[in-house]
């Protein structure tokens, strides 16, 4: 009986001491796992935006509508800069186009009414371009915030029309550093100096090479700002300012990857901070 009794108690003495071990196991493991997760969040810190690309689409082409397309499947927002009185015609996009890419997500600019040098015409002829552009944005429901000089041709008149008809900012063509320009600068400040008068590289070129528009954004994630780049014609083989859908594709899939180096892609709008102004009075 006395030795059944020893058993007995090294049974229960074993299981007291044997059964708190398991919990207290498992209870270190789950322990250890936020630990772990939260040293690997520490490790990979989000990168500070210091760059963001500007993509923007001129003259209001039919094929921006597959551009844009392009542009959705990258979960990026581009600037499509549209010329209201040429709408419609052969080679341009239609109203109902427009409105597709407007629903995309992507901003709708003003680019005058029929594309003319605005530095080659008198202020009361700028008025008509710039105002009764951005007014027929208006009557189709587009809040155009943002201008596209026509060549990038613009004088200190065309920037105070630009001013009075409304617009928050508005983009030229070149200035910025490129292969033409290695010693300007590389990137609008996020507060341009000149908000009627951004800058960009030159135009996309059909000669243009997908290492030469990489280069550029290179050059101003060296430095840190806004850079706009400016888009025509996206198809192969069809005119001087054009750049091929292969080209473009390839560049935005590389562009994607530059995220983790602080560069993010916003429409014009965002990247300046443009406000929505009313129309003047006519």
């Amino acid at each position: 009986m006395r030795i059944a009794r020893g058993v007995a108690a090294l049974l229960i003495a074993s299981v007291v001491l044997v059964m708190p071990a398991v919990p207290a196991q498992a209870a270190q493991g789950e322990a250890a796992k936020p630990q772990k997760a939260a040293q690997g969040e520490a490790a990979k810190p989000q990168k500070k935006i210091s760059t963001v690309v500007s993509l923007t689409f001129d003259d209001g082409d039919v094929t921006h509508v597959a551009a844009a397309r392009m542009l959705e499947k990258r979960k990026m927002r581009g600037t499509f800069y549209i010329n209201t009185g040429t709408v419609g015609d052969k080679l341009k996009m239609t109203r109902a186009q427009i409105a597709t890419i407007a629903k995309g997500g992507h901003e709708i600019g003003g680019h005058t009414l029929t594309h003319l040098r605005l530095s080659e015409l008198l202020p009361s002829e700028q008025r008509t371009q710039i105002c009764d552009d951005r007014r027929t944005l208006a009557t189709w429901g587009y809040r155009a915030t943002t201008l596209a000089y026509p060549f990038g041709s613009v004088d200190s008149d065309a920037k105070k029309v630009a001013r009075q008809c409304g617009y928050d900012a508005a983009r030229t063509v070149g200035g910025l550093k490129e292969w033409g320009c290695p010693t300007c600068q590389a990137a609008e400040p996020f507060r341009p100096a000149d908000r009627y008068g951004i800058r960009t590289p030159s135009s996309v070129r059909e000669d243009t090479s997908l290492h030469e528009i990489k280069q550029q954004v290179l050059n101003a994630e060296k430095s840190g700002g806004v850079l706009p780049l400016v888009f025509h014609r996206v198809c192969a083989g069809c005119g001087v300012y054009s750049v091929s859908p292969k080209v473009l594709d390839a560049f935005l899939g590389w562009l994607a990857t530059r995220k983790s180096h602080g560069t993010v892609v916003k429409t014009m709008r965002d990247a300046v901070g443009a406000k929505y102004r009313p129309l003047p009075r006519q």
